[in-house]
């Protein structure tokens, strides 16, 4: 395995990565074992969101492991994720609210959840002393097209040592996506990516950022080679940001999921990875499709296709495609795909199989 495969700017990751937070110019080696915690959603109803651990090496994946280590469910539905450098996975949790922390190894049970100041909570990031978590809230308006827009959503500021809440602050609607870039955090919500100046204690709104012709809201964020941000804005395709001077470099027009609207970059950050499902009149799945955005020429290409996508990732390790044919009723179907756009394996996971955690 060539080790520039396993040098990995900060600037280059966030959310389901091995690292959430960005200091410009600061480079950290990290030697991946090549596991992979899969993230099952569950059934939001029956409180049923599960991990798995899959091992690259082996092609062998083991199902319900927090059962199997802590001799209890997780009891909530699990939203999204990541794994620190120490190898911690914290796990973000909805019905009821909690963030789980757990040894991603053996995936036993911290101890240290977090309850406090939660609603809704979506997404987390982190710094060397906070840990940043995107809220919805519960307060809502009804929008004309009368879905729910969750117009008081924030971000919840923790001690990353002692898990204290140390305040909250409003960002916009929809809080979804966020990563950190230098003493900046951008934010995705309805209203664009929202910047915020952390290292000042009211963290103002420096800037609030749209592409021409990228309507609707912004969902996630994601790195590429250079440290350029990306966001998916599910009504156009991406929008590619240049993070000091918040100038718009681009908007490409692809197809991103519109219910979640999750993007990765690839292994060297030199392509953005999306998905999209289309759906019939009675909402069945019809097809569903990865695509890959070249971060240089801007091209577009479809690498494979299925039938009902909920997620996507790529391991750093390997630079395999991780996504599933998403159930939410049964176990969903794990896919590995080559950077080729060939099947590498297929594997049984959980419900509602939807974020790949690498370490």
């Amino acid at each position: 395995m060539k080790r520039n495969l396993l040098k990995i700017f900060l600037t280059a990751l966030i959310a389901t990565s091995l690292f959430s937070c960005l200091e410009k110019e600061t480079e950290i080696e990290i030697l991946p074992e090549g596991k992979v915690i899969v993230i099952n959603q569950g059934n939001y109803s029956e409180q049923s969101g599960s991990i798995s651990l899959y091992d690259e090496n082996t092609k062998q994946i083991q199902n319900r492991i927090y059962d199997v280590a802590n001799g209890t469910s997780i009891g909530s539905i699990i939203i999204s994720g990541i794994v620190t450098p120490n190898k911690e996975a914290i796990l973000v949790c909805n019905n009821p609210d909690k963030i789980i922390f757990i040894d991603a190894k053996s995936a036993r049970d911290k101890g240290t959840t977090i309850t406090d100041g939660l609603a809704s909570p979506r997404n987390v990031v982190i710094s060397s002393d906070y840990l940043y978590v995107t809220n919805w809230d519960y307060d809502h308006i009804i929008a004309p097209s009368g879905f729910w827009e969750f117009n008081k959503s924030y971000v919840g500021i923790y001690d990353i040592n002692t898990r204290a809440l140390v305040k909250k602050v409003l960002v916009g609607t929809d809080a979804e996506g966020l990563a950190i870039y230098g003493n900046k955090l951008f934010v995705a919500v309805k209203e664009g990516v929202r910047v915020l100046d952390i290292s000042k204690s009211d963290m103002p709104v420096l800037s609030t950022i749209r592409g021409v012709g990228a309507t609707g809201s912004a969902k996630h964020l994601t790195f590429d080679e250079s440290g350029k941000i990306w966001a998916s804005f599910p009504e156009k395709g991406l929008v590619q940001i240049d993070p000091v001077s918040f100038a718009v470099l681009a908007v490409v027009e692809v197809p991103v999921d519109n219910m979640d609207g999750y993007i990765t970059s690839d292994a060297k950050g030199i392509n953005i990875l999306t998905y999209c499902t289309k759906f019939d009149a009675q909402y069945m799945p019809l097809e569903s499709s990865v695509y890959s955005v070249n971060v240089k020429t801007k091209a577009v290409s479809k690498l494979y296709t299925g039938t009902y996508f909920y997620g996507i990732g790529v391991s750093p390790a390997t630079g395999n495609i991780f996504t599933a044919e998403a159930s939410f009723t049964s176990n969903s179907v794990m896919k590995v795909v080559g950077t080729d756009g060939t099947l590498r394996n297929s594997v049984t996971a959980g419900i509602g199989t939807c974020r790949f955690l690498f370490f």
